[in-house]
């Protein structure tokens, strides 16, 4: 079992290496030194992006492992385009967090964990991440993020957790830049419109 820090630590974007077309393609051959290499290069970053989504270490655990058993499935027929591995990487642990939570129909929409509250209180203000960053009741900014569509809410997670460029973010949702810029403003309106009616609720209380 791969060795992870109990605290997740989210670090965001993804650079491709020189020779990342190489290793895929002696991947695909079977060399397993390559699929060891590019299992060494990813775990951390998917074990980090699950650990956003899921509160529970052992099944973040069982989930990363299933991403990489889908990664060697479908090894075989990836076609190296240009884009980064980590993209269908992501994709693969998107698909399988979704899939999780509906099987054990706990939400409608993906959970975020613990994890995602301390990451957005670690973020510097700057637009359009001052509209989470500058809230203050984290655990309330969850709630509201759990009010979200599934597509909002991994537009939010990408962008502010795992820090990701607008492109990098277009790869792993198979969006354009443009359709993950108009989801970001769609989902940062409905953040601050949540959060203008809890306000709202709380001078109505006082």
């Amino acid at each position: 079992m791969h060795e992870h820090t109990q605290s997740c630590r989210c670090w965001g974007g993804f650079v491709p290496r020189d020779d990342e077309k190489q290793l895929i393609e002696r991947a695909q051959r079977g060399d397993k030194s390559a699929l060891s290499e590019l299992y060494r290069r990813h775990v951390d970053a998917i074990y980090t992006y699950i650990c956003v989504r899921v509160n529970d270490p052992v099944v973040v655990e069982d989930l990363t492992a299933e991403v990489f058993l889908k990664m060697l499935e479908g090894l075989e027929e990836y076609r190296y385009t240009g884009a980064p591995f980590a993209a269908w990487l992501y994709r693969i642990a998107w698909a399988r967090t979704v899939d999780y939570w509906r099987r054990i129909n706990r939400h409608k929409n993906v959970q975020l964990s613990d994890t995602l509250i301390q990451s957005y209180s670690e973020q510097p203000q700057s637009n359009p991440e001052a509209i989470v960053s500058t809230h203050e009741e984290w655990s309330d900014l969850a709630a509201m993020i759990r009010c979200l569509t599934d597509a909002q809410q991994e537009v939010i997670v990408l962008r502010f957790v795992e820090r990701m460029k607008l492109a990098e973010v277009a790869a792993v949702m198979d969006k354009t830049v443009g359709a993950i810029k108009s989801l970001q403003h769609r989902a940062l309106a409905s953040l601050a419109r949540l959060m203008n009616e809890r306000e709202e609720s709380m001078d109505q209380e006082t």
